[in-house]
């Protein structure tokens, strides 16, 4: 009975192994030998809470909570030298008004304190109005300058979005800066972006600016549209380099324009000023005046856009020295007009037309430098001179430019097609247009 017994546990254990054989075919077995475990006086180590001693631990501690993002989490109070109640109701208000990053990124904060006035369990609480992405985005930059070459960069690349926490922070007109920079620079911006600025605190050395930008397309839109206005600029820069002066040049840049199209006129003012001018076709004060200026300072000339009102309305011109003066020079007022030459304006002239302008922003006569370059000092009074100063500037006349003094249809698309740049004719009358005989003295600083 034993032996029988014997052998059917034999075949079962077979049987189990073979069985057991089709579990894990094509795997192998491995072995691993026991190794005794290190025996474990408890339960698994827990992270030991910042412990403060002082305002500046308290204060340091709060900080490193928001700048984690962390919601909610303790801290311990031992030995504490101070008054632990006014202190920490003092750092909560810094840390969420006066702390750069903290005024930025936290709603709400609260803290409780459990113990007396020595030792105990500080509990923090923190409702944060922005994300930790959004808090590690942030670039930190030196001074205004730091700042604004940041936003250069940001811009050519069309971003939407820009955080700045900026050290040794003056006080500073971003959105003027963004404006200023896209019109002076239509070979890399070919758009003025809706902008939002916001600074936090609203005083401090170091600050955050939030910035968020919004363009009227798409950023390969965008690009499209850029690489079409910089051929045309660089045609543009190319048939008036060929000027002898920069009076003649100044004549090439607005017979180059009046002869590109019968132009629209663009009653609102165009968020995409050089690409409405030059590849739509559709006339602006603000369009003609931030070409104006980008050409001619392109070839070295001293060339400002002016802004300001006609007959109520917003408007834009330019200023410009010829020689050893300014004038002021109107395209959208001369190409309306059906003027065969750019008129050279004084002041006077622009006065009595109904214009209206902060004229001390602006400068009346070029500033004297000695042969370094450096302004000269005047110890006395100077008479002006009798006799001028430069022979007069004869610009020549052009074949007449058919311009609508109304817009002649509500269409973006130009009304005909684009015409080469007129040749220079060697046999074209000339009319003179004599300098101003006085400068209206100086009265402020360039804007």
């Amino acid at each position: 009975m034993k032996k029988l017994l014997s052998a059917i546990l034999i075949v079962s254990v077979l049987l189990g192994l073979t069985a057991c054989s089709g579990w894990g075919k094509n795997e192998l077995l491995s072995v691993t030998p026991h190794a005794e475990q290190p025996v474990s006086s408890g339960d698994a180590e827990e992270e030991v809470p910042l412990t403060v001693t002082n305002r500046s631990e308290l204060r340091g501690a709060v900080l490193s909570f928001i700048r984690d993002w962390t919601e909610r989490g303790t801290f311990l109070v031992s030995g504490y030298s101070g008054d632990i109640a006014a202190d920490l109701a003092e750092t909560i208000r810094y840390a969420t008004e006066e702390d750069p990053i903290g005024a930025y990124a936290v709603d709400y904060a609260d803290a409780e304190l459990s113990g007396n006035g020595e030792s105990g369990v500080i509990s923090l609480n923190i409702v944060f109005r922005r994300s930790a992405a959004e808090i590690n985005s942030i670039v930190t930059v030196n001074g205004i300058e730091g700042a604004y070459a940041k936003i250069q960069q940001a811009l050519t690349d069309y971003n939407t979005a820009l955080t700045l926490r900026i050290r040794n922070y003056e006080e500073a007109d971003f959105a003027a800066y963004i404006r200023d920079y896209c019109l002076e620079n239509p070979d890399k911006m070919p758009a003025l972006p809706e902008l939002s600025a916001q600074i936090y605190p609203n005083e401090g050395e170091t600050r955050i600016l939030e910035l968020h930008m919004v363009y009227p397309k798409t950023r390969d839109e965008l690009r499209v549209m850029q690489a079409e206005v910089n051929t045309i600029l660089a045609s543009v820069h190319s048939f008036i380099h060929s000027g002898s002066t920069d009076t003649e040049r100044v004549t090439r840049l607005y017979r180059f324009l009046a002869g590109r199209f019968v132009y629209t006129v663009d009653t609102e003012e165009p968020v995409m000023p050089a690409y409405r001018l030059l590849c739509d076709g559709a006339a602006h004060s603000l369009s003609f005046a931030a070409v104006f200026r980008y050409e001619c300072s392109s070839e070295g000339m001293d060339c400002r856009l002016v802004s300001g009102f006609k007959d109520g309305v917003s408007y834009y011109w330019n200023l410009i020295r010829l020689g050893r003066e300014y004038y002021y020079v109107d395209l959208m007022r001369d190409m309306l007009s059906g003027a065969n030459s750019p008129e050279l304006l004084t002041a006077e002239q622009l006065i009595g037309e109904g214009y209206v302008w902060e004229a001390g922003d602006y400068p009346a006569t070029p500033e004297e430098t000695d042969e370094s370059g450096n302004p000269m000092e005047h110890t006395g009074t100077t008479e002006p001179p009798t006799e001028p100063t430069q022979p007069p500037i004869v610009i020549p006349t052009l074949p007449p430019t058919i311009m609508p003094t109304e817009p002649t249809s509500d269409s973006t698309e130009p009304t005909s097609e684009p015409t080469e740049p007129p040749t220079e004719s060697s046999g074209s009358a000339s009319e003179t247009t004599e300098p101003p005989t006085e400068s209206t003295e100086e009265s402020g600083a360039d804007s």
